[in-house]
C-alpha cells in the first residue's frame, strides 16, 4: 500500500538587484530621475561560512536590464553588492534583474531575446543559484526607490526517513546505503518556456542513478548516508538536493527512456538485500522546497522506475511550500 499526500503553500519571493554609480552631472538635468535600486530589505543577503540555507539566497552578482516601453534595450547594469543609483527620463520601462547567471548577452534586441538565453541546472549551487526578476511596465515620474523580486529557477528538495518495522523484519538489519534524484530536468531558458522533452543530453540520472553524467552535479542531486537503522528510528540528511523544473507526464517503461516525472529515490538494504523506495512528485516548480516524509515498513520494490503501488509497504508525504529558511510547510495535497 502506497499513501502520497502532497501539501502546498504560498510561494516564496526573492528579491535582487544591481547597481551602478551615477554620473556626475545628470542629477543636475531637471529631465532626468534618480532611481535606486536594492535588494529586498535594504541590504544584500549575507553568505554563510557554514554552507547552510543562508547560502541559497546568496547574490554573487547580478544583471539589471532596461527596456522602453517600445522593447529597445536601454541599459545593461551590472553589480556584485545589489546596491546602485542610475537616471532615466519620465517614460514607461521594463526591467529585468538576472542573478548569479554567468554568459548573459550584453545588447539583446528584446526582452524575450533574453529571457530565452539559455541556462543548466549545472550553474546553480549553494551560494549562485540562477535568479530572475521582472518589473513590467513601470512609469517613472520622479526620483524613486525600486525593488526588482526575482525567484529561483530551481526547486529544493529533502527528505525525513522513518522505519517502523515489526515482527519478522524488525529484527533483520536495514541501512540506507543512498538518497538521490531521478528523471532530473537539466536545462530550460530564462523564462522556463521550453517543454522538457526526450532528448537524453537534457535530464540528469535517467531512470537510476548515473554517477557518470550525474558526477558534475553530485552535490545536488545525491548524498550517501550509508547509515544503519533501528526498527523505530529517523534520518534526516543534512544534505538538500536541488532540480529544474519538470511537469512531464509520468511512465514507468524501464524498456526505453522518455520524459518522466522527478522522483526522490532511497536506496536501501534490508537483511542484506538491495531495494528500492522511490517517491514521485507529479510536479516541480521554480522556487518551491519539497520536503519528502517517508515511513518504510517492508520491502521496496527491485528498480527506482518501478512503481511503488504494486504492493510496497511504505507512505510517503510530500510538503510543498515557500522556499524559505524557517518557513513552515502546511495543508494538504
Amino acid at each position: 500500500m502506497k499513501k502520497v499526500v502532497f501539501v502546498v503553500c504560498a510561494f516564496l519571493v526573492v528579491a535582487a538587484g544591481c547597481d551602478r554609480e551615477p554620473c556626475a552631472v545628470c542629477g543636475d538635468e531637471a529631465s532626468l530621475r534618480r532611481i535606486s535600486f536594492d535588494l529586498s530589505g535594504g541590504a544584500p543577503a549575507v553568505k554563510s561560512a557554514r554552507g547552510t540555507s543562508d547560502d541559497e539566497r546568496f547574490v554573487s552578482s547580478c544583471a539589471l536590464y532596461v527596456f522602453s516601453r517600445a522593447g529597445e534595450l536601454l541599459q545593461k547594469l551590472s553589480s556584485s553588492d545589489g546596491r546602485f543609483d542610475f537616471y532615466l527620463t519620465d517614460e514607461t520601462y521594463d526591467f529585468v534583474a538576472i542573478a548569479n547567471k554567468t554568459e548573459l548577452p550584453e545588447n539583446p534586441r528584446t526582452r524575450h531575446e533574453l529571457l530565452a538565453t539559455a541556462t543548466s541546472l549545472a550553474e546553480n549551487g549553494p551560494g549562485r543559484f540562477v535568479m530572475v526578476g521582472e518589473l513590467r511596465e513601470h512609469r517613472i515620474e520622479g526620483d524613486e526607490k525600486i525593488t526588482v523580486e526575482a525567484v529561483r529557477l530551481a526547486a529544493k528538495l529533502s527528505c525525513t526517513i522513518r522505519t517502523a518495522f515489526s515482527g519478522p523484519l524488525a529484527s533483520r538489519p536495514f541501512s540506507v546505503e543512498s538518497v538521490y534524484l531521478t528523471n532530473v530536468a537539466g536545462s530550460n531558458d530564462l523564462a522556463l518556456s521550453v517543454p522538457v522533452g526526450d532528448d537524453p543530453a537534457g535530464w540528469y540520472n535517467r531512470m537510476d542513478l548515473d554517477p557518470g553524467t550525474a558526477a558534475p552535479l553530485s552535490t545536488l542531486l545525491a548524498c550517501a548516508p550509508a547509515r544503519a537503522m533501528a526498527p523505530s528510528d529517523s534520518l534526516t540528511p543534512q544534505q538538500a538536493f536541488y532540480a529544474y523544473p519538470n511537469e512531464s507526464s509520468d511512465s514507468h517503461d524501464k524498456s526505453k527512456w522518455g520524459s518522466r516525472c522527478t522522483r526522490l529515490v532511497v536506496k536501501a538494504t534490508l537483511g542484506g538485500r538491495t531495494t528500492y523506495y522511490p517517491v514521485t512528485l507529479p510536479s516541480v516548480r521554480r522556487n518551491r522546497h519539497y520536503h519528502v516524509e517517508l515511513e518504510i515498513s517492508n520491502f521496496g520494490v527491485d528498480h527506482p522506475e518501478d512503481n511503488p503501488e504494486d504492493g510496497c509497504e511504505m507512505e510517503a508525504t510530500v510538503r510543498v511550500g515557500a522556499w524559505e529558511p524557517g518557513d513552515s510547510l502546511e495543508g494538504n495535497y
